[in-house]
């Protein structure tokens, strides 16, 4: 870990040299694609033009001169406020306009587009961002000493008083169209703004340290928003959760990139790793650069959308420090551009009695680490933030919710938690509901059965008409699960086992509705089943009309004994579709790609080595990947196996998606292998 003060002197001598981050490389570009009427083009590596942009922008004098005043006021308030981060109660709200550039989408589209977006750059910067859990559960425990980030920020789209000349009324939400040119306008000081056009071959770039006069963050229309595309403004995999807007507009408040400039280069904030480059991809957790493990899931880093969901505790109260030091244009603003403001929220539309905190509020235990929080829904709520934390703790934990439920999991058994709930609203957050308390069953003596139950919560997803995957909540110390299901009406039950939280039910009946549950095998013997849970067994549009022929890639990557390694490919009538190998040895690392022309239907693409070791780690580096039609990675191996590894998959009109994967465990007291012949 590293000295805050010290590298913010280091940070403020990186800036004035104009060298805060290393160069960013020039995009590549894939195929365009036509989606939605949109064509876009998708890129295979984010870009960020930060670094450009920052030298353009110091090479004004004028510019330098406000900058570094800026940097100085930010250190001087830092030094003076060390250690006074309080509680976060209600938000600093940030006013935010959105300016669409050489958009061919409608008005109304593209407002919802930005109201989404904004939606999604709260829930990262606040940490309520449903991916959180990626972290929470999982990468957190390989980062001793580093906390996600919660940033008490509320970014609030402007509603009223707007500049005159741009159409929009009070009541209006702050979103033009093809009204504005280029990644500043005066008219608009005061506002964050959000410019959405032609990034000058990147997917974003922003100042590092906005002004608020006027500047703000520029995003490629190609790599804005989420889900559906405006004509044609709109992001495609894998750039499509947001967190292109989340990165720059990270930057605006001035955070620099995770890497900083290598290993002997901080990056200003205290808690981060130092890291010698970016990471691109989806990279394993665990890899280190500088002698400790690095945090590529950062929004700072180049990973996909889908691999950064994070902040640091620190990168968040450089953004608090940077608002409330150099950005006071920004929030004396609020109380001018944004109606109900006052509540320490903001936002548009009225505020009346039909958006309120939740009169009511109840929690019903499911499980020994499981409980689902109900409370009264409001009807103008956009979101609701449903907050927990062991009771006698201080911490809260947040998570974010549409629907006026949400089931909490991964709980400690026989534990009391307080809970509270407060409403979106289009006015802005409402307080907190009155504290309530819960307490899960089980013991938490750690028993044979101290955290082993029945599953508290399960999830039915459509595969296609024949597949659906169900899911449940995992169970610590579970040895296996049993589910058993049927078509609703009939008598008997279908027993399917699986040592994951999760199974994948195949040769259904398309239209057909099921019903099933689920029991726990744990150490003190099996657990009742749930109660019973249906699944319609459609995706609502009739099914199987999609494309009877799908093309999938597989890469293999050979280790020295090709001669040990073949693969199958089977489908759900167990029939060897695909297959190939055994191959030549003395040829470590050569690609080899099969490309399959295959049916709707699921799959299992099964490697073998007839050795038992593998084909990674001792006698080469081998590996293999299952890559979509598009290209996109969706089932990698790192080779490091036994005598076999799997992917399960399905695939629908050229979508694929990863059901589950295993392997054995390399076999041991092999001998020794012979030197191969060439």
């Amino acid at each position: 870990m590293k000295n805050l003060m010290l590298a913010l002197c280091s940070f403020l001598v990186l800036m004035l040299a104009f060298c805060s981050c290393s160069e960013d490389e020039v995009m590549n570009t894939a195929e365009s694609i036509e989606e939605n009427n949109v064509a876009t083009t998708s890129a295979t590596k984010r870009t960020c033009g930060h670094t450009h942009h920052m030298n353009d922008l110091l090479s004004n004098p004028a510019f330098k001169e406000s900058y570094n005043k800026r940097i100085n006021n930010h250190l001087n308030y830092v030094k003076q406020h060390v250690g006074s981060r309080a509680l976060c109660s209600s938000p600093e709200v940030i006013p935010v306009a959105v300016h669409f550039q050489g958009a061919t989408g409608d008005l109304s589209c593209l407002v919802s587009l930005a109201e989404q977006a904004v939606a999604a750059l709260n829930a990262d910067f606040q940490g309520t961002n449903g991916d959180i859990t990626n972290w929470t559960g999982n990468a957190a425990s390989s980062y001793a000493g580093i906390s996600h980030g919660e940033a008490c920020l509320q970014f609030t789209l402007a509603n009223q008083n707007h500049p005159s000349g741009y159409g929009l009324s009070n009541g209006d939400l702050a979103v033009t169209r093809n009204a504005t040119n280029g990644d500043s306008d005066s008219d608009w000081s005061g506002y964050l703004n959000i410019f959405v056009g032609d990034a000058q071959g990147s997917l974003g770039y922003a100042p590092l340290g906005g002004a608020g006069t006027g500047d703000g963050v520029m995003i490629d229309k190609n790599y804005f928003g989420i889900g559906a595309a405006c004509g044609n403004v709109g992001a495609s995999a894998p750039f499509n959760l947001g967190r292109t807007l989340t990165h720059e507009v990270g930057h605006y408040l001035l955070l620099d990139h995770i890497w900083g400039n290598g290993c002997g280069q901080d990056d200003g904030v205290a808690d981060t790793p130092n890291q010698e480059s970016e990471y691109y991809d989806c990279p394993n957790i665990g890899v280190s650069s500088c002698g400790s493990t690095d945090l590529h899931m950062n929004y700072m880093d180049y990973v996909n959308d889908a691999c950064m969901y994070m902040f640091t505790s620190g990168q968040a109260t450089v953004t608090e420090n940077y608002v409330a030091s150099s950005l006071s244009i920004l929030t004396n603003n609020v109380s001018s551009v944004i109606s109900g403001s006052s509540t320490g929220g903001g936002g548009g539309g009225n505020t009346g009695s039909t958006c309120a905190t939740p009169a009511t509020i109840s929690a019903s235990v499911l499980s020994n680490t499981s409980a689902r929080i109900t409370f009264e829904a409001q009807a103008e709520a956009s979101s609701y933030q449903l907050s927990y934390r062991v009771n006698g703790t201080t911490a809260w934990n947040s998570v974010s919710t549409t629907t006026a439920e949400y089931t909490l999991t991964g709980l400690a058994a026989g534990t009391t938690y307080d809970y509270r709930v407060r409403t979106n609203c289009p006015s802005g957050w409402t307080g907190f509901t009155t504290t309530q308390s819960f307490t899960t069953t089980g013991s938490t003596g750690g028993g044979s059965g101290a955290s082993c139950d029945v599953p508290g919560s399960s999830d039915a997803t459509y595969v296609n008409t024949k597949v659906t995957k169900v899911t449940w909540e995992a169970m610590p110390q579970a040895i296996r699960y049993q589910i058993r299901y049927r078509v609703q009406g009939t008598g008997s039950w279908i027993t399917k086992s699986s040592t994951a939280a999760q199974k994948t039910l195949r040769n259904l009946q398309n239209g057909a509705t099921y019903e099933y549950k689920i029991r726990t095998k744990c150490p003190s013997g099996w657990t009742g089943y749930t109660a019973i849970q249906t699944f319609e067994q459609s995706n609502g549009t009739g099914g199987g009309s999609g494309s009877s022929t799908n093309t999938v890639t597989f890469e293999l990557i050979l280790d020295n004994y090709g001669s040990e390694t073949s693969f199958e490919l089977i489908n759900d009538a167990n029939q060897v579709v695909e297959a190939g190998g055994p191959y030549n040895n003395g040829v470590s690392g050569q690609l080899i790609t099969e490309t399959f022309n295959i049916p709707d239907g699921c799959y299992t693409l099964y490697v073998d080595d007839s050795y038992g070791d593998g084909i990674c780690c001792t006698y080469g580096d081998g590996s293999f990947s299952l890559l979509a039609n598009s290209g996109t990675e969706v089932g990698y191996s790192d080779g490091n196996f036994g005598y076999y590894d799997y992917i399960d998959f399905c695939v629908t009109n050229n979508v694929v998606s990863l059901t589950s994967g295993d392997k054995d465990r390399k076999a041991h007291n092999l001998k020794p292998k012979m030197a191969h012949s060439e």
